[in-house]
């Protein structure tokens, strides 16, 4: 329950990447003489530390032999103070060791770091002086201490949410509760507890509570003078009710009070939590709604006596001369000072032990060999990346795990003449936030490659690993993730705990691990904080990126090479064939939602793309036709796939949550069920909940379309948590991403820069390679109309001195609907195609083109709208300058729509 005991000895854990390793053998004998470089030492508790001559030799040869004097050890960057146990001969040799006292991280706003289990601190060497530890022994005529020890209580079990109004951006608020107390619940939720050598006749013991409140009451307006307080919590101590906390609204609040110590023990004390039933002054029927999270209690408390295995004490007053402590037990009494000395106490024959004077407030730490030893060592190169001889275009920072896997994608990148960058995520630790794990040293990273280093300056930023809101995953195998659906009765508003069902990893398998391999930053959204890579591409002040982000969030070197195999594989070997003109546009029931595609799909109409809607009816008893034609539509191929409308669960749905129907419109199932290898989609998935990548336990949409090998899609744009979709957001995402040669990241960072939304520009990230760019057809053909009133035909203009293959054209009707296909196979680059007639007198109302030159692999595209034709005019069309073509016989088929890749397949064989 507490974590301020000194943690039993273990052996420390080397973490040794690869190269690492093989340096250390290959050039030990060298390196042993050097005396050079930096360990990073982790810790998770607070107490005194040792670490051996052996342990560091182990992972940094080169730290063999030194000085004892030019041995430093910093932490945040400050020197610490520390003890070099070398035996006199002033050199760091076998057998010795350093001691120092080493502190648990703390977060800014909380007991528990949000980011990091572990404090870090770096061992190195450099010409002293150096911070060390002093030794000081009593002198004679002590005086009794004044001894008092806090004690922290918390556990890390529940998660809440907090929005814009609880939580600024930037700020780390302590997230992580206890437990959930309500009017409701049938038990006072209890708490056991020590108090290690309590002095009971000391008088009075201070606590502390902390709680954050979830619920607010809701007063009707002509009883707001009856209005209670929205919050009551009982406390009790050893079966005694102590004090009843009220308070107001949902902020954190801490409440403090004195109890007599005579109701207290040194072991085995109990308190008690709970929130009585309240009834409504204007309605005694009903009960008041009561919602309160318990984060933590602290206690403060006079300390009798002091032992070599004691917590830490403070001296409640400064000792101008030695102080005496009753000492327990047999070792030698020995205490380090966070004052920088190391106070060897003196046993005298009354039990007590004196020691020699220290200031007020001084924190003493008890020791007794074997002391604490490093949760684990490895080595650091903190200067790595400081200053680069060259730019990077494309920096990769990736898990060490995932280093092997992600290389083959910097190779194809460099290939295609991008300076490309891979790290290893604690090398990026190591120099730019001392070693300890935060996605603040990402950011910093990319902030130095952008404004110090030399030419290119960084476009992409690929993050390789997945990302975790619980750190705590290995510690905690029983968490409970506070899975509250929205229940009025307990004012569980949706968005504030964190838990969505869905489909979990499978327990015990290498996914159900530990996920948090690259960090990402949490985003107060007014549903809640939400993940957010979007900071990581930010270089100056506010929110809008510089450089595009993406990630691939995966915890296996299998699983990063699935992606890398199909993006290198759709950027130099996609299927030929029309699918690389399609977009399919997805939508629930909502009419505003079909509207807001609508305007979307009229725009990429125009331009010459084919369109497939799938919209949702609420008429319909289920949703297999659309179910059917998604999974048709994405089998065929498409270019893109954009989906707005009610998302969660970690599906696409046709509406709002209705236990009444079907409303799943799209699965995880349906995802790994699709066969679309060689023609995979960029996906939008404009709505909530698509990409929760920081999810420790269950999957999602988003992540499942990439990470499917030889399916799925190949980049995946998606929120990571509440949204409003923005049509206007989607438009400008569709335009960039849409224009030729444009990359997916950089398409989206233009695009982010139209918003005023901080919220999507924030939550919405992308899941995939950023230097990706889409297989749209990569040149622009162009139409105009005939001159001939009476023979209404299409002139067509192919880029390109020549052009050899197939050309395809749709018809479509007043709605967008394919009337019929014109599939012919050309030699030329400027030609005419006769419009055709259809029954009933119905008339074509655009014509939409897709050319593939099968020479050069080369394909076009372009769209002309044909409103006017068949209207009788005197003078006709007009033929733009120098394109009217001789006249020739033409010869055309009308197939259907998929026509064009059964012919382009057919002559690929006869060839």
């Amino acid at each position: 329950m507490s974590n301020v005991n000194l943690p039993r000895p273990a052996p420390i854990r080397a973490v040794t990447p690869f190269r690492n390793s093989l340096l250390a053998i290959l050039f030990a004998p060298a390196l042993a003489g050097a005396c050079e470089g930096n360990l990073n030492v982790e810790i998770e508790h607070t107490g005194v530390y040792a670490l051996g001559h052996e342990d560091v030799v182990a992972i940094q040869p080169g730290l063999a032999g030194c000085a004892s004097s030019d041995l430093r050890l910093t932490n945040l960057g400050v020197e610490v103070p520390i003890a070099v146990a070398d035996g006199g001969d002033g050199r760091f040799d076998p057998g010795d060791r350093i001691e120092w006292i080493g502190q648990q991280l703390h977060g800014p706003q909380s007991w528990f770091d949000t980011y990091s289990i572990n404090n870090s601190y770096m061992l190195s060497v450099a010409p002293g002086p150096h911070a060390r530890i002093r030794d000081e022994r009593p002198i004679p005529g002590s005086k009794p201490a004044a001894l008092e020890r806090t004690l922290h209580f918390e556990q890390e079990n529940l998660m809440i949410r907090l929005d814009q109004n609880a939580q600024k951006p930037g700020e780390e608020p302590d997230l992580w509760q206890w437990a959930k107390l309500t009017q409701a619940d049938p038990k006072p939720l209890p708490g056991r507890f020590d108090l290690p050598e309590l002095q009971v006749s000391a008088g009075k013991v201070g606590v502390k509570i902390n709680f954050r409140g979830i619920s607010a009451l809701f007063v009707p307006y002509d009883h707001e003078s009856q209005r209670p307080h929205d919050h009551r919590v009982e406390f009790r101590i050893n079966d005694r009710l102590v004090e009843r906390f009220e308070w107001d609204g949902k902020d954190e609040v801490s409440r403090e009070l004195e109890l007599p110590a005579a109701w207290l023990k040194a072991e085995g004390n109990q308190f008690e939590l709970s929130i009585p039933k309240r009834a409504t002054p204007w309605n005694p029927d009903n009960s008041l709604v009561d919602v309160v999270m318990f984060n933590w209690i602290e206690f403060r408390y006079a300390v009798g006596s002091l032992s070599a295995t004691s917590p830490p004490v403070q001296l409640d007053r400064a000792s101008n001369g030695s102080f005496a402590v009753r000492w327990q037990g047999e070792s030698p009494p020995l205490l380090y000072g966070d004052d920088g000395v190391r106070r060897y106490g003196e046993l005298q024959g009354n039990g007590e032990a004196t020691f020699a004077a220290a200031p007020a407030g001084t924190t003493l730490y008890a020791a007794v060999d074997p002391l604490a030893r490093p949760k684990s060592v490895r080595a650091a190169r903190p200067a790595l990346w400081s200053m680069p001889t060259t730019g990077y275009d494309y920096l990769i920072v990736s898990h060490p795990s995932l280093m092997e896997a992600i290389e083959p994608l910097a190779d194809f990148h460099r290939k295609r003449g991008l300076k490309v960058a891979v790290a290893d995520i604690n090398d990026i630790y190591d120099g730019f936030n001392f070693g300890i794990p935060h996605p603040r040293a990402i950011s910093n990273f990319v902030r130095t490659a952008w404004k110090d280093w030399p030419a290119p300056k960084p476009r992409f930023l690929l993050l390789v690993g997945d990302a975790s809101f619980d750190i705590r995953h290995e510690t905690y195998n029983d968490l409970a993730y506070a899975k509250f659906a929205n229940n009025s009765t307990e004012l569980n508003f949706s968005g504030h705990f964190s838990g969505i069902p869905a489909t979990p990893y499978k327990e015990g398998s290498a996914a159900f691990a530990d996920r948090n391999l690259i960090p990402t930053w949490q985003y107060p959204s007014p549903e809640g904080q939400s993940a957010s890579d979007n900071p990581f591409g930010v270089v100056d002040d506010g929110y809008y990126p510089s450089v595009a982000v993406g990630r691939f969030p995966v915890v296996e070197p299998a699983e990063v090479s699935a992606i890398v195999a199909k993006t290198i594989t759709y950027l130099t070997r996609p299927d030929p064939g029309i699918w690389r003109r399609d977009v399919m546009f997805i939508t629930d029931e909502s009419d505003y939602f079909k509207k807001s595609s609508d305007q979307l799909a009229n725009s990429v109409s125009s331009r010459g793309f084919s369109v497939d809607k799938i919209y949702a009816s609420p008429d319909e008893a289920d949703n297999l036709s659309h179910q059917s034609a998604i999974k048709d539509g994405l089998n065929a191929g498409q270019l893109l796939v954009h989906f707005i409308g009610h998302g969660g669960r970690f599906i696409w749905r046709t509406g709002p949550p209705d236990l009444r129907k079907n409303h799943d419109l799209f699965t995880l199932d349906d995802v790994s069920e699709l066969q679309n290898g060689g023609r995979l989609p960029m996906v939008l998935s404009m709505t909530c909940y698509s990409a929760p990548f920081d999810n420790p336990t269950e999957d999602s949409i988003g992540e499942r379309f990439l990470r499917e090998a030889d399916k799925g899609a190949v980049a995946v744009f998606a929120a990571s948590w509440r949204n409003s979709p923005s049509t206007a957001f989607s438009k400008s995402l569709v335009d960039e991403l849409l224009v030729p040669g444009a990359t997916i990241g950089e398409a989206i960072v233009r695009s982010k820069k139209t918003l005023q939304d901080r919220t999507l520009v924030e939550m919405y990230n992308l899941l995939g390679d950023p230097a990706v760019v889409l297989e749209r057809p990569r040149a622009d053909a162009r139409l105009a109309l005939d001159a001939d009133p009476w023979r209404p035909s299409v002139l067509v203009s192919l880029p390109g001195r020549t052009f050899g293959g197939l050309v395809a054209m749709d018809w479509l009707d007043e709605q967008d609907a394919l009337l019929s296909t014109t599939v012919r196979r050309v030699d030329e680059t400027v030609f005419s195609v006769d419009i055709p007639k259809f029954p009933d007198g119905k008339l074509a109302k655009f014509v939409r083109l897709y050319a593939n030159d099968e020479r050069s692999g080369q394909d076009m595209s372009a769209g002309l709208s044909l409103a006017g034709i068949g209207e009788r005019r005197s003078n006709g069309w007009r033929w733009p300058d120098g394109l009217r073509p001789a006249p020739r016989a033409q010869a055309a088929d009308t197939l259907k729509r998929d026509g064009f890749d059964r012919h382009a397949a057919a002559s690929a064989g006869n060839d």
